[in-house]
């Protein structure tokens, strides 16, 4: 959920943090923020301000930093219990978040993001999640996921420069000849739903970003020309084989 959309002028923080709860179940409440020697009224904390309505009671709440979720990896635990996640931004506890959903490392996982231009929030709408203000789940496009992928596979080089930028570069441009227009928040959703990482996302948005605005890259040429007929033609194999099933049946 998007801070304004819980607050809305003021005027929802009740009825939105009573949503809240009925998703995450019941107390205690486990917060993760960002700092947690800031959380508190000296400081004027939004941290403070949210957690007191989605658990009005002191003695429900615990609280403790982002980063100490990192911990759960390495010692391979996992918290059954439902985690709300206030304002998280910066980029290693944007990375904490993401290593602990891939570990299972949290049973649950609410996220309470400042803005929609927030990078967490185009990846909970990459990672399937459900917006609880709307209900609803972005979906994402599968050859746009599908070409992601792709990119993916080049981070270890990095998608600034190089390979990696000329991948970048070369299906975006591809996907926008066949129609795809290049919408930087539509490429980091399918990004984030390939697996992306947050180190890399900003390499992503900004090559897709300068292509919109007619930015022409100079890269060497990695793909054939028809790279998105290809894309799409392994797509709809891969749609055909899962329906049918492992003995080419379809399934009822």
């Amino acid at each position: 959920m998007i801070r304004e959309d819980w607050a809305q002028n003021g005027m929802t923080m009740v009825p939105q943090s009573a949503v809240i709860r009925a998703w995450i179940g019941d107390p205690p409440y486990l917060f993760a923020v960002p700092d947690l020697t800031k959380f508190s009224d000296k400081h004027r904390s939004a941290d403070v301000d949210a957690a007191r309505y989605i658990a009005p009671e002191t003695a429900t709440r615990k609280v403790f930093d982002i980063a100490d979720l990192a911990r759960l990896e390495r010692e391979d635990k996992v918290i059954d219990h439902a985690v709300v996640v206030l304002h998280p931004f910066d980029e290693p506890d944007l990375d904490v978040l993401r290593r602990a959903v891939d570990a299972d490392s949290v049973a649950r996982l609410f996220v309470l993001a400042w803005a929609p231009i927030d990078m967490v929030r185009t990846w909970l709408d990459g990672r399937g999640a459900v917006n609880l203000h709307t209900g609803a789940t972005a979906g994402q496009d599968p050859l746009m996921v599908a070409a992601a992928k792709l990119m993916v596979n080049e981070e270890y080089n990095g998608l600034s420069s190089g390979i990696g930028k000329t991948v970048v570069v070369e299906l975006v441009c591809a996907f926008r000849v066949a129609g795809y227009p290049p919408d930087a928040d539509n490429w980091l959703g399918a990004y984030f739903a390939a697996g992306g990482t947050f180190r890399h996302a900003a390499s992503v948005k900004k090559l897709v970003t300068e292509i919109k605005a007619g930015t022409k890259h100079r890269v060497p040429r990695r793909y054939r020309d028809n790279i998105f007929e290809i894309i799409k033609a392994q797509v709809e194999s891969d749609l055909t084989e899962a329906q049918e099933g492992p003995e080419g049946e379809a399934d009822g």
